[in-house]
This record gives C-alpha cells, sequence and structure tokens, in this order.
C-alpha cells in the first residue's frame, strides 16, 4: 500500500471481474441488513475499474431500507487502506463551511478479509446535478462552478488533519516509487499501444527534468476533485463531494492540475489536435489564474510537474496500456498522440534553462 493514502491500483493485478463476489457481498448484505436492493441496473457503468473492464474494484447497486429512504450501496471489492466511510466520518466535522458537505452515510463497514469487501451505504445523491454538464466541460458555466467550488475548498476547508501520517521520502523518491508501480501495471496489462522502447524513452526525459527541479512540500487533500465528483445542490445551495477515497499526501496544486488532465481525457475526437489540447489547458490556466492564491499558480513550476507527472502516467498507463473501448480506437490514439506532444512541449518549455 502507498504510505500517503489509499492507492486503490495497488489491487490492479489481482483483480477480476468481482462477479461472484458482488453476488455474495449484496447476498450477506441483504441477509443481515434492512437494506435490499432496489434496481441494479441504475448506476451501470459507473463501476471502478483498473484500466480494464474486466478488473472491478468498487460496484454501486440501488438500495432502500424499511424506512424507504434510498440509498446507494458501494460496494469495495479489494482491499485498501482506509475505509471510505471511516474517512467521511474523520474529514466531516473538520469542514469550516456551509457551502460543501460529504454525503451522509447510513451504514458501513470497512474492507476485511473474512468477508472479502467492505461496503458503504451512503444517501442516493443522484437527482442532483454535476459541476460538469457534460464531458469534457465546454460551458462558462462549468468552469465559473469549479472555480467557486475550489475557492472555497482551498479556503475554507483546506487544512484539515491527516489520518495517515506524511511521508517521509523525498519528493523524487515518491515520484519513483509511484512510477514504478504503474510502469509494472503496463508491462502486464493486456493492452498494448505503445512500445516499451518508447515508455523508456519518455522515462529517461521525465526523471532527467525530476532530477534537477526543486519540489513544492506535500498537503492533505481529497486528490480527485473532478467535476464528476462534485454535485450542486440547489436547493440547500451546496456542494456535495464525492469520491472520499482519495483523501491523500498530493503535491502543492493538486487540486488544479487534476481537473485539466481528467477534463482533456474525457475528449473522444479523432480529429483532436494539439492545438485543441493547448486551447483546453490555457483555459483552464487563465481560470486558476487569479483568487485562489496570493499568485497564479501557473507561474509557479510545481504546477507544471504535476501536468508532467500526468502525461507520462497517460503515456504509458492510462492510454498506452489501458482498455479502448470498440470504436474509440482513432479517438484514444489521437488522444495519446496529443499527450506525447505536449510532454515533448512541458519539456521544451517549461524545464529547459
Amino acid at each position: 500500500m502507498a504510505s500517503y493514502g489509499n492507492r486503490t491500483t495497488d489491487n490492479a493485478p489481482t483483480a477480476d471481474s468481482g462477479r461472484n463476489l458482488i453476488a455474495k457481498a449484496v447476498s450477506d448484505i441483504e441477509k443481515t441488513t434492512e437494506w435490499r436492493v432496489t434496481d441494479r441496473a441504475k448506476f451501470a457503468g459507473s463501476e471502478g475499474i483498473y484500466y480494464d473492464s474486466k478488473k472491478v474494484g468498487s460496484y454501486f447497486i440501488a438500495v432502500t431500507n424499511s424506512a424507504k429512504a434510498k440509498g446507494v450501496l458501494k460496494l469495495q471489492l479489494r482491499p485498501i487502506a482506509f475505509g471510505e466511510g471511516s474517512i467521511i466520518r474523520h474529514i466531516a466535522p473538520q469542514l469550516r463551511t456551509q457551502k460543501i458537505r460529504l454525503p451522509k452515510i447510513y451504514l458501513d463497514t470497512s474492507w476485511n478479509e473474512k468477508d472479502g469487501y467492505g461496503f458503504l451505504i451512503f444517501e442516493d445523491l443522484s437527482h442532483l446535478p454535476k459541476i460538469w454538464s457534460s464531458l469534457p466541460p465546454v460551458a462558462e458555466r462549468d468552469y465559473r462552478w469549479h472555480k467557486e467550488f475550489i475557492k472555497e475548498f482551498l479556503h475554507n476547508v483546506l487544512p484539515v488533519t491527516p489520518f495517515v501520517e506524511k511521508p517521509t521520502q523525498t519528493p523524487l523518491e515518491l515520484a519513483r516509487e509511484s512510477f514504478e508501480h504503474y510502469w509494472n501495471i503496463a508491462k502486464n496489462s493486456a493492452h498494448k499501444h505503445i512500445d516499451q522502447s518508447e515508455i523508456q524513452s519518455f522515462k529517461e526525459q521525465y526523471f532527467r527534468v525530476l532530477e534537477k527541479v526543486k519540489f513544492e512540500d506535500l498537503h492533505f487533500t481529497h486528490g480527485h476533485l473532478t467535476g464528476l465528483d462534485i454535485l450542486w445542490d440547489q436547493d440547500k445551495q451546496q456542494f456535495v463531494l464525492l469520491g472520499n477515497l482519495y483523501w491523500k499526501w498530493r503535491s502543492r496544486y493538486w487540486e488544479l492540475t487534476f481537473s485539466v488532465w481528467n477534463s482533456i481525457m474525457h475528449v473522444r475526437d479523432k480529429s483532436f489536435s494539439f492545438n485543441d489540447f493547448m486551447g483546453m489547458v490555457n483555459r483552464w490556466n487563465h481560470l486558476w489564474s487569479s483568487e485562489l492564491y496570493d499568485h497564479d499558480p501557473t507561474t509557479n513550476q510545481q504546477y507544471w510537474i504535476n501536468l508532467l507527472g500526468m502525461a507520462m502516467n497517460t503515456i504509458m498507463l492510462d492510454l498506452g496500456s489501458s482498455e479502448w473501448k470498440e470504436g474509440e480506437q482513432e479517438e484514444r490514439q489521437a488522444l495519446l498522440e496529443t499527450w506525447k506532444r505536449f510532454f515533448n512541449w512541458l519539456i521544451e518549455n517549461k524545464f529547459q534553462k
């Protein structure tokens, strides 16, 4: 397990479809709790996978109880160090704002070896809109909404008291360990879209840069702040933050750069060009340039170190060694090529001195 929080991909090498375990878990939960499955298809396609639809880590099912409360059953099929329910209970009391809240928990059990799974039943929030109305986000409103959330999060949620100690390794040591972890997954993947020798070339350039840069300090934060993980409750005038499994130690500006990366990863356009790619990056850069800090974060090298690491992992694994759905091959190939060009652009424009 990673030392800085949950790293769900530790389970990638051994995960399977989870079909039998899902059936067992549902049967156990219906026998031992008041919760009953109402709709197995409602959250179809939202399961958590490890770069391959045959490797499932988590699974969602609509449920209700005897009081007719509607809930979502999230099955945690693989071992994790910190249960999501315990994380929510740790973080929620620390929030210093009424504008952001975490989901209400009805019942949870952390993953344990005896059962072979863990579960979380939380309020059904599927009626609330995500702050991104499309994938990737296009509307100006989506960007403004995202910035409003991030501003509130940075100013009135962080800092929080962590539930895991800060890593003692240097940022470079952590980067090397992380790279080896993901490269091992890539090398063992059944899906190969890039030659290993090409990955090796990118790796050499990547670490040549990291060996020379000055890293900012780590901070404890939510590591997955995309527009899919943030809902808006109009009646209560609140953002609802999902994905709380991902609180961990991260580099400065992670909240910003992860959104840049994630939005681009949703592009499905075989004519997607490098100019289109940079247009998206620059739109985010402009959004983040004011009101969040006492400086423009895009002028700090750590911002670009983050994006370089994301480009490296994307080339190697997220696109280079992951499953491409039928009919998306041309779109995914175009996206992979733009990430390669972006990596090279970063090397030439942000790290050449």
